[in-house]
C-alpha cells in the first residue's frame, strides 16, 4: 500500500500520541509499505517553533524510510481557547494544501486525531485524490476536553460534535484504541461495522528489563532504597495531587525514593506541593528521550499509573503500563474500567481504587514487603505485553484492516 499519514502530532516532540504515529509508520513500512506523514512543525510542549522551521510554509525530511511532510502551524506559548483553535485550524488548512502538493499516487488516507479536525483534513484530502479515508480515534473529543472542563463554549462544542459525527459517517474505517472507545462510538449510533480495535502497546525490542542503572542510582539517591516511579504527562486527567498525597505518608522514612518524570499542566502545582510538605524523598524531574526512560523504568521498583475517579477514565488503557511491563516492572494501577481487566488478566501488579491515596501508599508498602511477588509479577507483565501489546502485533492488525479497506467494492 502507499499510505498517506496526516498527524499533527509527531517527532521530535515528545508524547503517547506521537509515539503511536512513529512506530505504527515504521512498523508499516517494515512490513514493506510505503508511508507518507504530513505533520506540523515541531513545538510541543512549549508552543515555540524550532528556529530552523520559522518563515517556512512547508518542508520535506525523510526519516528511517518514511517521507516527512511538515507544515505551518499557529503555535503560541499562550494556551487559551483562541490560541488553541488558531492551532488546530492552522494544522488543518496547511495539511491540506501539503497534501494536495504531492503527486504521488495513494491507496488511502489514513488521519489520527485528536485534534478532531484532523479528521476533517483527512475527509477533505481523501476527496480531492479520491481515495478511501480511514479515521483513527485515540481521544474522545470533544467528551475529553468537556469532562475536565477545558472546554466550556457551548457554540464550540455543538460545532466539534457535529464535526466528529460527520467524520465518522464519511470514513471507510474508524480507529479506536480500547472497547471502551468502541463502546462510546456505538453511543452515538456509529455503525458497528466500521468500528476496528488497534490498541496501544510497547516497542518490545526497545523497551526490555536491563541491568540495575548504578549511574542514576547515586545521582538521585536511589542506593538501598525502594524506588517508586511515576513516568508521563503531568495531565489533569491523571490525579497527580492523589500521588503527591501518597508520597506524603512515605515523608518520615529514608527507605523509600520517589521519582516523577515528565511535564504537564499540573506540574508547577506539583513542584509547589513538593515544597509545602517538605518532600525531601520526590524528585520531580523534567522530561527525557525515550531512550533514556527505559533506564528509569529499569532503575524502578514499581511503577504508578494512575487517573481520575470519573466514567471518562474508565476507558483509558495508559500506555505507560506497557511500558512498565516491557521493561519487567510491576504497576500499581490506580485507574478502573479496562486497564483494571488488563492488570487482573496479566496478574501484573496491584489495583486501587483511583483517587485513593492511602490505598496507593498501603499497595507500594506491600509490594515492598514482598520482593518475590514483584519479581513473578513483572515477569507476568513482560509475556503479557510480548503476546498481546507489542508495536508489531498492532500494526501488523492495521495493515489486515487496511488491506480490506482498499480491496472492498
Amino acid at each position: 500500500m502507499n499510505i498517506l499519514y496526516i498527524t499533527q502530532y509527531f517527532p521530535p516532540d515528545k508524547g503517547a500520541a506521537q509515539i503511536r504515529a512513529w512506530e505504527m509508520a515504521q512498523n508499516l513500512t517494515r512490513l514493506g509499505h510505503k508511508v507518507t506523514v504530513v505533520t506540523e512543525f515541531p513545538n510541543h510542549p512549549l508552543g515555540i517553533v524550532p528556529e530552523q522551521y520559522r518563515f517556512k510554509f512547508f518542508q520535506r525530511e525523510w526519516s528511517r524510510g518514511i517521507e516527512v511532510i511538515r507544515s505551518y502551524v499557529k503555535a503560541s506559548p499562550k494556551k487559551n481557547f483562541i490560541s488553541r483553535l488558531m492551532f488546530y485550524l492552522s494544522f488543518m488548512g496547511t495539511s491540506i494544501i501539503g497534501a494536495i502538493k504531492l503527486k504521488h499516487k495513494y491507496d488511502l488516507v489514513y488521519a489520527t486525531s485528536s485534534p478532531l479536525f484532523v479528521g476533517l483534513s483527512g475527509y477533505i484530502i481523501s476527496r480531492i485524490k479520491r481515495i478511501r479515508f480511514v479515521f483513527e480515534v485515540r481521544d474522545i473529543w470533544p467528551d475529553a476536553a468537556v469532562a475536565l472542563g477545558e472546554l466550556k463554549n457551548k457554540l464550540f462544542i455543538r460545532i466539534a460534535s457535529l464535526t466528529e459525527k460527520f467524520c465518522y459517517g464519511k470514513c471507510s474505517k474508524v480507529i479506536v484504541v480500547t472497547k471502551g472507545y468502541r463502546q462510546n462510538l456505538l453511543d452515538k449510533e456509529v455503525d458497528s461495522k466500521k468500528i476496528e480495535i488497534v490498541y496501544n502497546g510497547a516497542n518490545i525490542e526497545m523497551f526490555k528489563p536491563t541491568k540495575e542503572e548504578e549511574v542514576l542510582k547515586r545521582k538521585y539517591d536511589c542506593e538501598g532504597k525502594f524506588v517508586v516511579l511515576y513516568a508521563g504527562n503531568f495531565g489533569l486527567i491523571h490525579g497527580m495531587n492523589y500521588l503527591i498525597e501518597a508520597t506524603r505518608l512515605f515523608a518520615n522514612t529514608n527507605s523509600f525514593k520517589f521519582l516523577f518524570i515528565g511535564e504537564g499542566p499540573m506540574k508547577s502545582e506539583m513542584l509547589r506541593l513538593r515544597e509545602k510538605y517538605r518532600l525531601a524523598n520526590l524528585k520531580v524531574l523534567n522530561d527525557v528521550s525515550r531512550k533514556k526512560i527505559i533506564e528509569y523504568f529499569n532503575l524502578a521498583d514499581v511503577c504508578l499509573v494512575s487517573a481520575k475517579k470519573n466514567n471518562l477514565c474508565r476507558l483509558l488503557l495508559p500506555v505507560k503500563m506497557f511500558d512498565a511491563w516491557a521493561c519487567g516492572r510491576p504497576i500499581i494501577l490506580s485507574v478502573d474500567g479496562e486497564a483494571r481487566e488488563h492488570l487482573e488478566r496479566a496478574k501484573a501488579g496491584v489495583w486501587v481504587k483511583p483517587e485513593d491515596s492511602e490505598g496507593i501508599a498501603n499497595a507500594i508498602k506491600y509490594l515492598f514487603q514482598n520482593p518475590e511477588l514483584r519479581k513473578q509479577y513483572g515477569n507476568n507483565g513482560r509475556k503479557y505485553v510480548e503476546k498481546y501489546f507489542s508495536r508489531k502485533v498492532q500494526a501488523e492488525r492495521l495493515e489486515k484492516i487496511l488491506l480490506k479497506v482498499i480491496t472492498q467494492p
